[in-house]
């Protein structure tokens, strides 16, 4: 009877386990589609409004420091997730941005798990809060502001991003992308207004440079945040779904035991029975 009622709680807890684990992986679904909408539609527009500037101004024939290396010492960015069920995509994060590293790089990791991990193998490193739907630009914000005063103090040269990159719904992988210096945006554009007409500034060029490197950070930033988000769902979604088919045959296994244990109760139970019956009737009929 032990093994019945162990067999009973086991099956249950099974059942109410795959029901919940079901839940979370279409949450984790639906998150991935809504947010995968959200980014095309915002982004498009913003690249289009932004490309206008670089229309009118030749920033190839400027030299600034954010246009160019003034120092080797590299700042690293980890983006990592807070959320559970990664299938150990935080790791891959840091391991791929810890390779690129070189001598005395500052390190900045992003959520609560990386900076544990950073922290269990002796490293130093700047700790900044994971990403949220809630906080997302004022992260990105923050970070930029960190980045730049470091570039402009000339304490770093160059800033890299490791984040993990949705190639597809069911593949993700490690991108590392160069965010400092801003290389794509100092080079020569085509038709570009001023080699034509004049083009008047009413503020320093390198005032209008640092502006824009400063909102194409924050955005690129944002964007690799959004990235992170959806690379986080699709992963959840793609562990959960590995859960739920492993819990769903142990749910079986278990169903067959639970029910062969049963008819053998009932079948134990009826012969007990019957011997009983059997053992009183040859008593009464002074068998014994």
């Amino acid at each position: 009877m032990s093994t019945l009622v162990r067999l009973k709680k086991d099956l249950d807890f099974n059942v109410e386990l795959v029901s919940l684990i079901d839940v979370m992986k279409g949450i984790a679904a639906s998150e991935f589609q809504e947010l995968q909408k959200r980014k095309e539609h915002f982004h498009k527009r913003f690249l289009e409004s932004f490309a206008s500037f670089f229309e009118l101004i030749d920033f190839g024939k400027v030299e600034h420091p954010f246009g160019r290396v003034t120092t080797e010492r590299m700042g690293i960015i980890m983006v990592t997730s807070d959320e559970g069920f990664m299938g150990g995509l935080n790791t891959h994060v840091i391991n791929s941005a810890l390779a690129e590293r070189q001598k005395d790089a500052e390190l900045i990791i992003i959520g609560e798990r990386g900076a544990a991990y950073l922290k269990g193998v002796g490293e130093k490193f700047e700790f900044f809060p994971g990403i949220t739907e809630e906080n997302r630009y004022k992260l990105a914000v923050d970070i930029k502001n960190r980045i730049m005063q470091e570039s402009n103090a000339g304490r770093i040269g160059k800033v890299i991003l490791s984040y993990p990159f949705p190639v597809s719904f069911t593949f993700q992988r490690v991108e590392l992308v160069t965010i400092l210096p801003c290389t794509e945006l100092f080079e020569k554009k085509k038709d570009v207004k001023a080699d034509s007409e004049e083009v008047i500034l009413e503020s320093r060029l390198e005032g209008i440079i640092e502006h824009l490197v400063a909102e194409w950070i924050t955005h690129k930033l944002y964007e690799v945040f959004e990235d992170s988000k959806l690379s986080e769902f699709a992963a959840r979604t793609i562990h959960l779904e590995q859960s739920y088919q492993e819990l769903s045959q142990l749910k079986n296994i278990l169903q067959y035991q639970y029910t062969k244990e049963k008819h053998s109760f009932i079948d134990r139970g009826m012969r007990g029975t019957f011997a009983s019956q059997l053992l009183r009737k040859r008593i009464k009929g002074g068998a014994f």
